[in-house]
């Protein structure tokens, strides 16, 4: 979950928040409620159930030579997140294996564990579940522009709204929409993880390239050539990138009119936006309106907005 030390991405926390219902640390750990949605992340890697740890890798050694589960056939690989280790990953390895009381299998392993190296603490668990990458086919889809979404902040955004965090607490959302779907990036994704996904862009070609993308990748292409300031279609999500600078001439005059009709359509929303809207969101009727920044190298700055309209109870 780590990015380079000149990029900003507050997407990666609020993703885990979502999916996991634990906040990463500043080394991208995070203790969660539940790895179910795992999976379908896009930039959460894996969850694991944590078997021993301790402050010293000799003193997690002894307690792994104390630990009593069924974990026969296992395989220990390794993480080192910050810091000097005094052995190789291949030592480290082969000496938590030593002290585990159980049966090692290296090439067909039930149990696959992994040996995290952190500041100030060393700690093994077994890994239950690995993110997928299902959003890689969508890097090759046949129409683009330069603007498009990167697929997997594409991910990220549609897994800010889709699936619950707790157990028993509501409803994923099953429909989304994205009003100013450009080539389709957040409805590939959307449909990628099996909501039903409608799209509008009021340039015929982009819709165009919407719907070529989606057939290319066998999802249904639900999406209309439209102005987001008049599209009625409704939801129980909205995720879309607005147009701004360049995107759309009038962005200023045109944005509060798009925000206004899509608080009519869904009660929560992600707007990403070239600055942050948030006063034109509370504005429209938003309420408890978060802002993640996303920053590249080139310091070029986008802001995802999720928001809930006042006095509607929505699963986060």
């Amino acid at each position: 979950m780590r990015t380079r030390s000149n990029e900003i991405n507050e997407l990666i926390a609020a993703e885990c928040e979502q999916l996991t219902g634990g906040r990463p640390d500043a080394e991208g750990v995070a203790v969660c409620e539940t790895v179910e949605h795992i999976p379908r992340a896009a930039y959460v890697r894996t969850g694991l159930r944590r078997i021993a740890q301790a402050p010293t890798f000799t003193d997690l050694l002894g307690a792994l030579r104390q630990v009593s589960l069924d974990l026969d056939d296992f395989r220990v690989d390794t993480l080192y997140l910050s810091g000097r280790f005094p052995l190789s990953r291949q030592e480290a390895s082969v000496a938590a294996a030593d002290a585990l009381p159980y049966r090692a299998n290296v090439a067909a392993p039930r149990h696959r564990l992994l040996l995290v190296a952190q500041r100030g603490t060393f700690w093994i668990g077994e890994i239950l579940a690995e993110a997928t990458q299902s959003y890689m086919p969508h890097l090759k889809k046949p129409c683009h522009v330069s603007s498009s979404l990167e697929a997997r902040i594409a991910r990220a955004l549609v897994n800010l709204v889709a699936p619950p965090t707790r157990s028993g607490s509501g409803q994923a959302a099953g429909t989304l929409i994205d009003p100013c779907c450009g080539t389709g990036s957040i409805l590939l994704e959307a449909a990628a993880l099996g909501l039903m996904a409608y799209g509008a862009d009021r340039n015929p070609k982009m819709a165009h390239m919407a719907r070529r993308n989606l057939l290319h990748f066998g999802y249904l292409p639900r999406v209309v050539c439209a102005d987001a300031r008049m599209w009625t279609q409704t939801a129980d999500a909205l995720v879309t990138d607005v147009p701004y600078g360049r995107q759309l001439e009038s962005a200023e005059a045109d944005l509060p009119n798009i925000l206004a009709q899509g608080a009519r359509l869904a009660p929560i929303a992600v707007y990403v936006a070239g600055e942050n809207i948030t006063p034109w969101l509370t504005a429209t009727g938003y309420g408890d309106v978060e802002v993640f920044r996303l920053v590249k190298p080139n310091g070029f700055t986008r802001y995802v907005h999720r928001a809930r309209m006042r006095d509607v109870d929505v699963v986060t």
